[in-house]
């Protein structure tokens, strides 16, 4: 899964860490922020991936945990499917997740965690998918692509940001339950506009005071699809930085032959 802050997300976890998360795409003529959306929802992405990655969680006084991590995702007719393990440090390895991210936007998405020291899988309920994956600056939700229905949108304007013209769109959430699933009330979405690509986005939190920032610095174009190979998430209270998180995807195989046979609970519980 690819991990982008995307209408479409990340949405591994990883890549869809959640993609959330991210190949996106927008014809120059959208005028608004809802067409804007659409366009970028509507953006393929590869039928199935496989990646390494290495995430960094660094708190307030610089400290820094670094942690393996192996990623697969692919689409099916019904769903995007992502699964992944941690390989290290010890304390985390064989620690698993995975994903169903339903296409229906009526369905609710499927989570499960397995953790090895009980050497068995719980479901992540819908109330708890704004809470932190694995101590990190991701929520559940994040790894889960969001659903259109879910924001309402607004186009607030243009931008540049690094010389490049960006649309600053915001996202609303359309009412308590989106909030209370991925702890949002409102996001600004930087669109670029040359690949039309998601890049970063300030996400304000139901606790008064709280937001998080994402910023994807690096991307890899290939085959016809723009791949997130870094990102940053920063957690903020009363404006100050309190942890920080980063993601790096290396060894990025593109299409690889992935058995329906590995996104399955059953699986999962095998561990590494």
């Amino acid at each position: 899964m690819m991990l982008q802050h995307s209408v479409r997300t990340l949405t591994q976890p990883a890549i869809v860490l959640l993609a959330a998360l991210v190949c996106l795409s927008y014809g120059a003529r959208a005028e608004t922020g809802d067409e804007i959306m659409a366009e970028v929802d509507a953006q393929p992405s590869p039928p199935a991936m496989a990646s390494d990655m290495t995430m960094v969680l660094i708190d307030r006084n610089n400290q820094q945990r670094v942690r393996q991590l192996n990623s697969l995702r692919k689409t099916f007719e019904d769903s995007e499917r992502s699964l992944l393990f941690f390989l290290s440090p010890q304390d985390v390895r064989g620690t698993g997740f995975l994903i169903f991210d339903y296409d229906d936007p009526d369905k609710g998405d499927d989570q499960w965690l397995f953790l090895p020291s009980l050497n068995k899988s719980k479901r992540i309920a819908g109330s708890d998918q704004s809470g932190s994956f694995m101590g990190s600056d991701l929520s559940y939700a994040d790894l889960s692509s969001r659903n259109l229905e879910d924001w309402t949108y607004k186009l607030l304007g243009e931008t540049k940001v690094s010389d490049e013209a960006i649309w600053q769109v915001e996202a609303t959430a359309a009412n308590d339950d989106v909030i209370d699933r991925t702890g949002y009330t409102q996001s600004v979405l930087y669109v670029r506009q040359s690949n039309h690509t998601v890049i970063r986005a300030i996400h304000t939190l139901e606790a008064e005071g709280e937001r998080k920032l994402l910023n994807i610095p690096e991307w890899e174009h290939r085959d016809g699809f723009w791949i997130p190979t870094v990102m940053q998430v920063v957690s903020q209270e009363g404006g100050q930085t309190v942890h920080r998180t980063q993601l790096t995807f290396e060894n990025i195989e593109l299409n690889p032959d992935i058995r329906e046979g590995n996104f399955s609970v059953q699986r999962l519980e095998q561990g590494l």
